[in-house]
């Protein structure tokens, strides 16, 4: 026994020991492509003007040592009629990116992309999956989407048409499926220049709520809104409290306006049904992001990593009336702990939990942000995110998971202080690499952005 123990004790240790080297030795740099190239010059049009640009930086990033580019493959733009998929575009920007020695890094898009009037391109949610899913489960479409805590004229929830709502699930999920598996079967030939396959799990691919974005009063920096009032969503936290345990059968699902007026008092931070409300808003989404996870990790072969990005929810972290509120509305914690470390250790758990871990790359934004420089910006923000980028590296460290970050606004690009962030992060917080957002932006005229990011990859490549 004692052999058999040191034996297993001594592999730990080695495979820590590895683990550590690799964090050291080998970090990657990677940038986004643009969300279609003919975003260069003409919006209305795609043309050979906008493929040449895109080469240039192409060239210019595999000079300065950047790995990998990272695209996303729009499920609106590919699959715009059920069962017919269209690949035409990513055929030809993968070819361009490998022939340039650059890996690829497909994003399985299965969110919306819908920009104001000045581009013509855009990918919305396929409209025929509202129709499918209202056919075959009987539920009307606004339900199928998530539904906010705020009212319109009518006393109807606003809703939003950026994610098919997890709560509908049983039926989307055979289409993320069908998806997926088209998706590796047309470019098996590519997979051994993916250096991984990233997942969208939520509006702007990140595992969240839409809690700030705009189809409500939610936005930064106040503290979002709940996205939960449809009535699938209010059945499934009913069938949560049976399930979950017996003493919270007579939980009672919070009313958006009851929701409301607990906030505004202050006074129900420690509320058990409050903290129940959140602790299933919380899981629900977790166990959705997890089985997602699942779905991908048993139809892409299993030599390629898959990705998935939670957003850097750096505002009102430090709300004296309710910290981490805005955290909380976007699903990412649950409302027992406000300790950034261990809420998120918790969450990314649920998320894992019976996963292959060594399989799996974790994506944080917010790693170029800085805290407010005045005191009179802290109070309209209460926002950390120096504090939240660390947390969220040490969480993913007490669970093994490799993680990775990304910048969540490119004008930040132009200051020092975002490159010493990152670089700090890189070197001091665990991150296994940088992802930049977005090619555009550290090639060509972006002198000052490019000679940062090229001495970043030098410095911890050499």
């Amino acid at each position: 026994m004692y052999h058999l123990t040191f034996k297993y004790f001594s592999l730990g240790l080695f495979l820590t020991i590895l683990n550590f080297c690799f964090a050291i030795g080998n970090k990657s740099f990677n940038v986004m492509a643009p969300l279609h190239v003919m975003h260069y010059y003409n919006s209305e049009i795609e043309e050979e003007r906008d493929w040449a640009k895109f080469r240039n930086q192409l060239t210019e990033c595999k000079n300065m040592g950047v790995d990998g580019v990272s695209v996303d493959v729009w499920w609106g733009y590919v699959e715009k009629e059920n069962n017919s998929f269209s690949w035409k575009y990513y055929d030809k920007i993968f070819l361009e990116i490998k022939s340039k020695g650059l890996k690829i890094i497909p994003i399985l898009s299965f969110h919306a992309f819908e920009p104001k009037k000045t581009s013509n391109f855009s990918s919305p949610i396929p409209k025929w999956i509202w129709t499918l899913i209202n056919e075959e489960s009987g539920i009307d479409i606004s339900e199928l989407k998530y539904n906010s805590e705020d009212l319109d004229e009518f006393g109807k929830p606003y809703t939003s048409n950026e994610f098919i709502s997890h709560w509908a699930n049983k039926w989307a999920m055979p289409q993320y499926a069908e998806f997926t598996k088209e998706f590796v079967s047309h470019f098996k030939s590519y997979l051994p220049f993916f250096q991984e396959i990233n997942l969208s799990l939520g509006p702007s691919g990140e595992l969240r709520y839409p809690s700030y974005n705009s189809h409500d009063d939610g936005k930064f920096p106040n503290r979002g809104r709940m996205q939960c009032y449809s009535k699938i969503a209010e059945n499934n936290f009913y069938n949560w409290s049976k399930t979950n345990n017996n003493e919270f059968d007579s939980l009672s699902f919070i009313k958006c306006q009851d929701f409301k007026m607990m906030l505004e008092s202050g006074n129900n931070i420690e509320d058990i049904n409050l903290l129940n409300f959140f602790d299933w808003y919380n899981f629900s989404l977790l166990q959705h992001g997890r089985n997602m996870l699942k779905m991908a990790l048993e139809i892409i072969p299993k030599n390629i990593s898959i990705g998935f990005k939670l957003p850097g929810i750096h505002w009102r972290i430090k709300d004296p009336k309710f910290p981490r509120i805005a955290e909380l509305t976007c699903g990412l914690i649950n409302a027992y702990s406000k300790n950034g470390i261990k809420a998120y250790t918790n969450s990314l758990k649920t998320i894992l939990h019976g996963l292959p871990i060594n399989r799996i790359n974790f994506h944080f934004t917010c790693i170029e942000q800085k805290n407010p420089n005045s005191d009179a910006e802290f109070l309209k923000s209460y926002s950390v995110p120096e504090e939240l980028t660390y947390d969220l590296s040490e969480a993913a460290k007490s669970l093994n998971l490799k993680i990775f970050g990304e910048n969540s606004n490119s004008m930040n690009l132009k200051y020092d202080f975002s490159w010493e962030k990152m670089n700090a992060l890189v070197k001091n917080g665990s991150y296994f690499g940088v992802t930049i957002l977005r090619i555009e932006d550290v090639t060509g005229e972006n002198l000052f952005a490019k000679k940062k990011f090229k001495k970043m990859i030098k410095a911890f490549k050499n």
